[in-house]
C-alpha cells in the first residue's frame, strides 16, 4: 500500500474521534456479550494460561522495547483481540477441544506478530524525531501490507489442513477469525488510543535506528566461522529432509499451502527469487526443527499437518524482511547488499523483538497440561529461533561485503 492512505486515515479518526469510539465500544460489547450467552464453551484453564502468556510477554516487552507504557499497551490490546474471539467464538458455539485449543496458540503468535511490527516501527519513528500522530501514521502506512500477506498465509494454512482432515475445521475458524479481529484491531483501537495516550518522550534509541547491522559486521569479521555454519547447516538440512520424506504423511497437504503461497506472493510481489528465497528459509527453518523434534521422540510416521502450524509462524518474519528488501530495491537501491542492509537496519530490530516475545510467551503456554498445546509451543519456539537465524543472520552474513 502506498500514498497517503494512513496519513488520511489518522486525520479522520481524530476528527470523528467520539462518534468511532462510541461504534466500536457498541461493537465490542456486542461481540463479547457471547461469552456470557455461552459461558459453558468456556476453558477457564486454557484462559488462565493465556493470560499469563500475555503478561509474560508484556512485562519482557517494557524490558527490550525500552518503554513500560509500550508494553502496556501491547497487553491492553492483545487481550481486547483474545476477548473478542473468545465472544466471536461463543457466538459460533465453536467449544474448545484439543484442535481448537491450538489455534489460540497461533492467534497469540500471530497478535504478537501484527502488534510488534507496529509498535516497533511507531517507536523507531519517534526516535528519529516524528510527532507520535506522524510516527502511527507511518508505521500502519510501513506494515500494512507485509501484515495483511502473512496474515492471509498464515489462514489459507489452516484452511487447507481444514480441508483435508475435518477435524481442523474449529482450529481454522479460530485462525481465520483471530487474524481478521488483529488486524482491524491495529487499524481501529490502536490510533483511537495512540491519538489521545502519547507514549514516552524518546530523543533517540540506538538499536531502534540502526537495527541489527552492527551485528552482522561483527559476524563478518570471522569469515571461517561462517564457511563452517554454511557447510553445518547444508549438511542437516539434507539429513532433515530425507528422515522427513521417510516418515511424513499428507505431503499434499503441506505442498497445496506452499504452492497457494508462493502464488500469492508472487502475483503480489512480481519477483520470483524473492518469492523463492521466502518460502525455501521458512520451510527449511521448520523442516529442520521437526526433523530433530520427532527423531528424539522416536514416532513411526509423521501427519504433515504439523508443519502448517510453525511454518504459518516463521513465513510472517521472512515476508515482512523481503518486503522491506524488495521497497529498497525498487525505490532506493540496485545493489542486493544495500537491499539487506536497509531491510536489517528497518525491520531486524522488529523481527528479532517478536521473536523473544514470542519465545516467552510460547514458553509459558509450554506448561499447559494439554499434549498438544505442549508440542506446538515447543515447535513454534525453536522454528521461530531458526528462522530468525537464517532470515536475519544466515542470508545477510553470505550477501553483504565487509
Amino acid at each position: 500500500m502506498t500514498g497517503r492512505w494512513a496519513f488520511n486515515w489518522i486525520q479522520i479518526m481524530g476528527h470523528n474521534n467520539k462518534s468511532l469510539v462510541a461504534l466500536f465500544t457498541l461493537i465490542s460489547l456486542t461481540v463479547f456479550s457471547g461469552v456470557f450467552n455461552h459461558f459453558y464453551l468456556m476453558d477457564l484453564q486454557s484462559g488462565i494460561y493465556i493470560l499469563l502468556s500475555l503478561l509474560g510477554v508484556s512485562l519482557w516487552a517494557m524490558k527490550i522495547m525500552d518503554s513500560v507504557k509500550t508494553g502496556g499497551l501491547l497487553f491492553l490490546l492483545s487481550s481486547y483481540v483474545l476477548f473478542m474471539l473468545a465472544g466471536l467464538m461463543a457466538w459460533f458455539k465453536i467449544p474448545f477441544n484439543d484442535h481448537s485449543v491450538l489455534g489460540w496458540v497461533v492467534v497469540i503468535a500471530l497478535m504478537m506478530s501484527n502488534l510488534i511490527h507496529v509498535l516497533s516501527t511507531l517507536l523507531r519513528e519517534l526516535a528519529r524525531g516524528s510527532f507520535q500522530h506522524d510516527a502511527l501514521a507511518e508505521a500502519l502506512k510501513q506494515n500494512a501490507t507485509p501484515i495483511l500477506l502473512s496474515n492471509v498465509t498464515t489462514c489459507f494454512g489452516f484452511v487447507v489442513a481444514a480441508w483435508y482432515d475435518s477435524s481442523f475445521t474449529s482450529m481454522a475458524w479460530i485462525v481465520v477469525s483471530g487474524a481478521i479481529i488483529s488486524y482491524l484491531t491495529l487499524y481501529s483501537w490502536l490510533p483511537i488510543i495512540l491519538l489521545r495516550f502519547f507514549l514516552e518522550f524518546r530523543v533517540g534509541h540506538y538499536d531502534d535506528r540502526h537495527g541489527l547491522i552492527d551485528l552482522i559486521s561483527r559476524i563478518q569479521q570471522h569469515p571461517r566461522a561462517i564457511k563452517w555454519a554454511v557447510g553445518v547447516s547444508i549438511v542437516v538440512t539434507l539429513i532433515s529432509l530425507v528422515y522427513l520424506s521417510q516418515t511424513l504423511t499428507m505431503l499434499s497437504s503441506v505442498g497445496v499451502m506452499l504452492l497457494a503461497s508462493f502464488g500469492l506472493l508472487l502475483i503480489i510481489w512480481q519477483d520470483l527469487k524473492i518469492t523463492l528465497m521466502t518460502l525455501l528459509s521458512s520451510f527449511l527453518a521448520v523442516v529442520l526443527v521437526l526433523a530433530a523434534y520427532f527423531s528424539l521422540q522416536g514416532t513411526a510416521t509423521i501427519s504433515a499437518v504439523v508443519l502448517i502450524v510453525p511454518l504459518g509462524m516463521v513465513l510472517d518474519d521472512a515476508i515482512h524482511y523481503f518486503s522491506r528488501y524488495l521497497k529498497s530495491k525498487r525505490g532506493y537501491f540496485s545493489d542486493e547488499e544495500s537491499c539487506h542492509r536497509f531491510a536489517l537496519s528497518t525491520v531486524g530490530r522488529p523481527i528479532w523483538l517478536t521473536t523473544q516475545l514470542l519465545i516467552v510467551g510460547l514458553f509459558i503456554l509450554s506448561f499447559h497440561p494439554n499434549n498438544l498445546i505442549q508440542q506446538a509451543s515447543f515447535i513454534t519456539i525453536f522454528a521461530v529461533l531458526l528462522a530468525s537465524y537464517i532470515i536475519l543472520v544466515l542470508l545477510p552474513v553470505l550477501r553483504l561485503r565487509q
